[in-house]
């Protein structure tokens, strides 16, 4: 299966955009860019934080976030369960 022009896949282009903005809230339509404009970027966000540990804040973790903002603070992975 081809990724197109890019080698790297969405979660690993989605995790170092992340990494490069640790503290910065970021809107839905910029991680949905970076991810590569696939349908399914929402999903890899969600791997990020589920197999990956990384505590990625939404609206449901942070009153100050606003449904479709995302918030990385810290570079290091929780264990993943």
């Amino acid at each position: 299966m081809s990724r197109g022009k890019n080698s790297l896949g969405a979660r690993a282009l989605l995790r170092a955009h992340f990494l490069a903005n640790i503290g910065r809230v970021m809107g839905a339509e910029e991680l949905r860019l970076v991810a590569g404009n696939i349908s399914e970027w929402a999903r890899r966000v969600r791997e990020l934080r589920t197999e990956e540990g990384y505590q990625i804040l939404t609206h449901n973790d942070r009153s100050t976030l606003k449904p479709g903002e995302y918030l990385l603070e810290s570079a290091k992975p929780q264990p993943a369960f």
